[in-house]
């Protein structure tokens, strides 16, 4: 398991793989200075890929039981039933957004995860630096 973990019933047909290897390439390089880990401890961001909403909730909130900061990436689709209230039933205090996956631009996926991941990492280290002074 690597620093992004993904949960899908896989009925988009997401190319997660060749996304996964895109975006752990790039964070090689972004966490250069951490030490190896395994299993879980890995996982600094998870995607949800459910094409049900209660599917896609459980998950979740699953995930949240054990790592409650963990930030979420909720794939849904015009098909899907995932909408904004569904988020509200998710527990923790991580970051969640919603992507809106079209299969005519499967490529934009990976763009728009690293900008996402690219933001929630500036949010992460801004925290730190103000816990830091702080002190």
């Amino acid at each position: 398991m690597g620093s992004i973990t993904v949960l899908s019933d896989e009925s988009r047909g997401i190319a997660f793989d060749d996304i996964m290897e895109q975006l752990e390439n790039w964070m090689e390089g972004e966490d250069s200075h951490e030490s190896p880990k395994s299993g879980w401890d890995t996982t600094r961001y998870c995607i949800i890929d459910y094409q049900e909403s209660g599917q896609a909730v459980s998950a979740s909130n699953a995930i949240r039981a054990f790592m409650p900061d963990v930030p979420l990436l909720i794939v849904t689709d015009f098909q899907s039933m995932i909408r904004k209230r569904h988020l509200q039933q998710i527990t923790g205090a991580g970051p969640m957004k919603m992507f809106l996956w079209d299969v005519q631009h499967p490529q934009q996926m990976a763009s728009e995860m690293r900008k996402w991941l690219e933001s929630v990492n500036r949010q992460n280290l801004s925290q730190e630096h103000g816990n830091a002074r702080a002190k």
